[in-house]
């Protein structure tokens, strides 16, 4: 085997997972803003029919307000996203193993974040919104400081990882979007790190 094994990222999954990320946001959002817009009319044309005792509908008008910030937080966060995604370069690659270290490609991170396998448990595949993924497990303890430790401090690598005084995961990749098939990943994983990281299934 090479000293490097180079785990490639596919640019039209990747693509098209962003699209539909964006996609269920936006629609989620819209729908939302539809129902509280046709609630809180039905609640105004409910107050107005009890007369003196309007004040019962305004419980239904407090829900629809609650329903309507959130509509509008799925449709910003989705604009949010699609500004993000434009401006976020995705990496060289989504993983490369050599015998000293794995370094991962993070969508947004100029730099990779670099693993020294002592710091590394592996590979650990489920499934995340009904897709497979790989998720990159952390020895415990292991922090942006930790010894031959690079690039975890990186913003957007901070935003892939669980929220933990100690990290845990350093992101997840979905199986589709890599050039390689999850059991050469296995193999690469073992050999480079002298058996001490594989795939957890």
């Amino acid at each position: 085997m090479d000293e490097s094994f180079v785990v490639g990222l596919r640019r039209d999954e990747v693509l098209r997972r962003r699209a539909a990320v964006r996609r269920v946001r936006m629609i989620g959002g819209s729908i939302t803003l539809v129902m509280t817009a046709v609630g809180f009319g039905l609640s105004v044309v409910l107050m107005i029919m009890l007369g003196d005792y309007w004040m019962i509908g305004l419980p239904m008008v407090a829900a629809m307000v609650i329903l309507a910030w959130s509509g509008l937080r799925s449709v910003r966060q989705s604009v949010a996203l699609k500004r993000w995604y434009d401006a976020a370069e995705l990496p060289p690659y989504a993983m490369r193993m050599t015998p000293a270290a794995l370094e991962l490609g993070v969508e947004g991170a100029p730099a990779p974040v670099v693993l020294p396998w002592p710091a590394v448990v592996g590979l650990r595949q489920q499934r995340r919104f009904g897709q497979p993924v790989l998720e990159v497990v952390l020895q415990p303890g292991v922090t942006p400081s930790s010894p031959g430790v690079s690039g975890l401090d990186q913003p957007a690598a901070r935003a892939t990882l669980q929220p933990s005084k100690l990290i845990k995961t350093a992101g997840f990749y979905g199986v589709a979007s890599l050039d390689q098939p999850v059991e050469a990943i296995d193999q690469a994983l073992r050999h480079f790190s002298n058996g001490l990281a594989a795939v957890a299934r």
